[in-house]
Order: structure tokens, then sequence, then C-alpha cells
């Protein structure tokens, strides 16, 4: 398991961190949401982007409601990940194993795979 953050510091907007995927450097969001502490990783499901990939490099829409991919317009609900809006409606966002423990957020490396999609 990796430390992301401590729970108590994860502001608002959520965090952006980077992680391994194999042998892959990938970068995840972490948020707290009415449902709990959730991480997704940052790439929209239309085509594998960064949602933050063009300027402005910002993951939320205006209203700081959903997350939105700034290269396809598709917008997710950060509860569940559901794109509600855009050329992926009715897919989500890959979620990414976390556990909090002793108020620190931990991704579970070991977890990390195809296996966790929605």
């Amino acid at each position: 398991m990796e430390p992301i953050a401590k729970l108590d510091e994860i502001p608002s907007q959520g965090i952006i961190f980077d992680y391994k995927e194999g042998p892959f450097d990938e970068q995840g969001i972490l948020l707290h949401t009415r449902s709990g502490v959730r991480a997704y990783k940052n790439e929209c499901r239309h085509l594998p982007m960064r949602l933050d990939d063009r300027e402005p490099a910002e993951v939320w829409d205006p209203h700081k409601r959903y997350l939105v991919c700034n290269s396809h317009g598709a917008r997710y609900r950060p509860d569940d990940g559901l794109c509600v809006s855009g050329p992926c409606e009715g897919s989500h966002l890959r979620q990414l194993p976390v556990v909090v423990e002793d108020g620190v957020v931990f991704l579970e490396t070991d977890k990390i795979g195809g296996f966790f999609d929605v």
C-alpha cells in the first residue's frame, strides 16, 4: 500500500496524485464525496486522455458539480464516476482501490488491475 494523503488534508476539489501501474506512470484523482473517499484514474473513458489534458487544466466543471474531460466534454459524477453526458455516457471512470487507516488514505497497489472497473 502507498499513502496518498491525510484524510483531513484533502481539499474540497480533491487532489491529483501519481502512481505506478506496472511499468506505467499514471495519475489518479482523490476526492471526498457524499459516499466517502473515492479515487479514480485520471483518464476519460471515451479516449485514453487525462481529464485535465487541455487548458484549462481543470478536472471540474465551472459549478464544481461534475468531473469533466477538457478534451471531450464528458461529465462524470464524483460519487460513483458515472458519465452523465458526453461521448461515453453510461460508462464509469475507473475506480482505484483505496483504504483509510489511522486518518491516512492509502492506494492498494497490490489490487490495481482491470478487475476494479465499475
